[in-house]
């Protein structure tokens, strides 16, 4: 892995508050490549959710809100692994709900 990656999450920027772990959790599961943060936006969300947006061209798109922010978060997937990650991810995003 490039040296920025550590446990599949690139780390060479910043997480919301509380993203680290799940994201590593998600980096753990068969088929996921990398985890990619990306930008963080202001928002007027509160608490705290991980919800798959879409699909790319590459992966999957996710989108975590935490207390006033919303970051997205890129996944490397193989085509054929994507629809198995997507549920895995859905169905941990309860575990995660606050």
């Amino acid at each position: 892995m490039p040296r920025h990656f550590k446990k599949g999450v690139k780390r060479e920027h910043h997480f919301l508050k509380g993203l680290e772990k799940p994201l590593e959790m998600i980096a753990a599961i068969p088929g996921v490549k990398k985890v990619i943060p990306g930008r963080i936006y202001a928002s007027d969300s509160r608490g705290f959710e991980i919800k798959v947006s879409r699909e790319t061209k590459t992966g999957l798109k996710l989108v975590a809100k935490s207390n006033g922010s919303v970051q997205d978060v890129f996944l490397v997937v193989d085509k054929a692994d994507r629809a198995r990650v997507w549920g895995k991810i859905e169905s941990l995003s309860n575990k995660w709900a606050k």
